[in-house]
């Protein structure tokens, strides 16, 4: 009786247990149904859905040469190291960040920081632009939420050429500057998604996809700039800063005809393959960016301005005061050590260069209309070129004009700074026959496929001068600038140069420093139909060696538009001279 009553006993806690721990899951159900089940199945999904980004490629930057294109900027599939800290684990973080230094030689504590900060979520980087060695050793380590997927990354094949005007890509892919930049809207890609079903160990299977958004890669941008006209005219800089100790210098070749920039330039320079490294003022492109007094090349502006305004004749004649000049109200202007002109008409003081020349032909002018021709010429806004950055120099207004800026603007001091583009653009529409032009650098763009996105043309944005204006000036001052005045080293054996010297004080704090200039020197070839023009600025030349535009810049643009002359094939203009710079 007693072993029956034991055995009832047994089965009514056996059976009460079980209607307990079907109570309890029970419980449990409603729970997950109705209260925080929410939770535990977006948890659920979490962890049963792989997230894959699929990597797009950047559109390419090509410059030309007479044969095709080189590439500039491209892209190439590197190694990224990731992790899924979820997945390691919070105790495990500090024991991974360890072994993956160990491997990669990668600094521990900044490894365990960017998994420690992102402990509950799925994905951070680790280590981008991984070495094949690097990621050889990371796949030996087997870290179970470790692994190695591949990004594409910006690369440089020819260096520091072009630099400042193509500029970089950061190692986020975000543009930093130059045409990376300013076409991003172009060259920027768009990564795609690939959603897939994953089992505990996050892997995944294209066989249980649920969501798929292709990548769509970045568009070609093709630039007017030459490579090989853009290695003449950086030679052609990085001689002289050298031989001249200048703190930069810079420069721009321009085809007169269309406003394309062959080559725009400065140094010292920088390898954007390595731009973490240069500093800002060698990353900055100077040509476009930095203003500065243009000094005496102002002059030619202002002479053709006066003449298309019927207001001078080029034999129209102003006395020069024999090298010094006391103006009323307008402080005392010299014209260059040793030059001591009387009655000068103005051909010959564009020629010659003399300051005090200009300063009578700014009182003859008068304001409004020196205004106007810097205004016409484009100076005082920017050029409007496909270049991030670009200033607008400047052009005071009219009404803060004192007399001393009246007598100065004409020689290229005072209320008007400018940039080497602008001086190019402006010296372009005089070589031109009278049109002022937008400038160029982008060309074209094209899509992944080669299908045309977008062609440039030409852009008049004025005209400056008449065709006769123009042609006489170039003719009767601008080649003579070169043969018998201030710009004889620019000469050329085989071509008629034209252009003008400028030999421009630096300001300070207080007033003009000493012995501190820009040499500037403007000047195209050949004078019979201008096939390109060029401008080189030298900021700060040791004044002990040279500082003046005829002597330090002249001789450099005269190479540079000899080597391109004959890079394309110009045919000559002049015959038989022997020329000494």
């Amino acid at each position: 009786m007693g072993e029956l009553k034991l055995a009832k006993w047994r089965f009514d806690l056996f059976f009460g247990l079980l209607v307990a721990a079907f109570a309890a899951l029970a419980g449990r159900v409603v729970y997950l149904q109705f209260g925080g089940g929410g939770d535990l199945a977006r948890l659920a999904a979490r962890q049963q859905r792989r997230v894959m980004v699929l990597p797009a490629r950047p559109g390419n930057i090509y410059a030309r040469t007479r044969g095709g294109y080189v590439l500039l900027a491209g892209s190439k599939q590197v190694p990224t190291c990731y992790a899924d800290p979820v997945l390691i684990g919070p105790d495990n973080l500090a024991s991974a960040a360890r072994k993956i230094a160990a491997a990669v030689g990668g600094f521990e504590a900044e490894l365990y920081r960017k998994m420690y900060e992102r402990r509950d979520k799925r994905f951070v980087y680790l280590l981008r632009n991984v070495s094949a060695a690097q990621a050889r050793a990371l796949g030996d380590l087997k870290l179970r939420g470790v692994g190695l997927m591949h990004e594409w990354r910006r690369h440089y094949p020819s260096g520091s050429l072009a630099a400042q005007a193509v500029g970089f890509r950061r190692v986020d892919g975000v543009a930093g500057a130059g045409i990376e930049l300013q076409a991003d809207s172009y060259l920027r890609s768009r990564d795609g998604v690939a959603v897939m079903g994953s089992d505990a160990a996050r892997t995944g299977s294209y066989g249980f996809l649920r969501h798929y958004r292709p990548p769509v890669d970045g568009r070609h941008v093709f630039l007017t700039l030459d490579v090989i006209v853009q290695g003449f005219l950086e030679q052609a800089l990085a001689e002289l800063a050298e031989r001249y100790k200048a703190a930069a210098a810079w420069g721009v070749v321009m085809e007169p005809d269309t406003g394309e920039i062959l080559a725009v330039a400065c140094a010292p320079g920088y390898d954007p393959n390595d731009y973490a490294h240069s500093s800002p003022e060698r990353r900055r492109n100077r040509a476009v960016t930095d203003p500065y007094e243009p000094g005496s090349c102002f002059k030619l502006f202002i002479a053709a301005g006066a003449v298309q305004m019927n207001a001078a004749a080029l034999d129209t004649e102003f006395f020069c005061h024999n090298g010094i000049y006391h103006a009323y109200r307008g402080g005392t202007i010299r014209d260059f050590p040793g030059m001591h002109f009387g009655q000068l008409p103005l051909a010959e003081i564009v020629i010659h260069s003399s300051n005090i020349g200009m300063a009578k032909l700014g009182e003859h002018l008068g304001n409004w209309r020196l205004h106007r021709i810097a205004s016409a010429f484009g100076f005082g806004r920017r050029t409007g070129a496909d270049l991030p950055g670009e200033s607008p120099g400047r052009l005071v207004s009219i009404r803060r004009w004192t007399p001393y800026a009246t007598r100065r603007l004409p020689f290229g001091q005072g209320p008007i700074m400018v940039t080497a583009l602008q001086m190019t653009t402006a010296f372009s529409a005089i070589a031109n026959g009278g049109e002022l032009l937008r400038p160029r650098i982008v060309d074209h763009v094209v899509d992944a496929d080669g299908a045309l996105v977008y062609q440039s043309r030409r852009r008049r944005i004025r005209r400056v001068l008449s065709r006769r204006v123009a042609r006489q000036f170039l003719e009767e001052v601008l080649v003579n600038v070169v043969e018998r005045g201030t710009g004889k080293r620019a000469r050329l054996r085989q071509w008629r140069v034209f252009g003008k010297t400028g030999t421009a004080q630096i300001g300070g704090p207080n007033g003009y420093e000493e012995r501190a200039y820009t040499a500037t020197f403007v000047g195209g070839a050949p004078a019979a139909r201008p096939a390109a023009v060029c401008v080189i600025s030298v900021y700060r030349p040791d004044y002990s060696t040279g500082y003046t535009g005829g002597k330090v810049a002249a001789p450099y643009v005269g190479e540079v538009l000899e080597k391109t002359l004959e890079y394309l094939e110009t045919p000559p203009d002049k015959l038989g001279e022997v020329v000494r710079r």
